[in-house]
This record gives C-alpha cells, structure tokens and sequence, in this order.
C-alpha cells in the first residue's frame, strides 16, 4: 500500500510505479467501492473491453432491438407459463 496526500485543491500526486499504465493528460473514470477505495480506470480500457462484445447480439433476430419490447415479451412468456397456458 502506497499512502499519499489529498492537496488542498483536491489533486493527488500519483506515485511513479503507478503512472506506466497511465498518461498525462489521459481520460479516466474515477470510482469509490464500498471499501471506500478510489479506482482509478482508463477509458481507453473500458472502450477495449466494450469494443469486444460489440455487435455479438446483433445478429440475434429472436431479441428486439428494443430493450422494453424484449423484456416485455420474456413477461409475457412467463406469465403464461404461471398460469399453465403455454404448451
């Protein structure tokens, strides 16, 4: 563990064994878990990782487009299924 000081304006000096992932000037999403711990991401990592399962649903012709529609019919499906109508 590495302890370092919050600046009056809010900056921290990052250490130098934890600036090769990162760059000056890079864009970063800054998150708290419950431990109360800032992560620090880049997001560049975030857009690899999106970039990845891009379109893997795209060719899905049985999932609608639409997120509500979809979920509506797996309702929909389960509704009849409690009620012992689906064969």
């Amino acid at each position: 563990m590495v302890t370092i000081r919050v600046n009056p304006d809010y900056t921290v000096k990052i250490p130098g064994k934890f600036r090769a992932g990162l760059r000056a000037g890079q864009e970063v999403a800054i998150s708290l878990d419950k431990q109360g711990r800032l992560i620090i991401t880049p997001i560049e990592q975030v857009r690899a990782i999106l970039n990845e399962t891009f379109g893997m649903w795209a060719d899905r012709t049985d999932i609608p487009a639409d997120g509500v529609k979809y979920v509506n019919k797996i309702r929909h499906g389960r509704r009849l299924d409690d009620l012992g109508l689906r064969k």
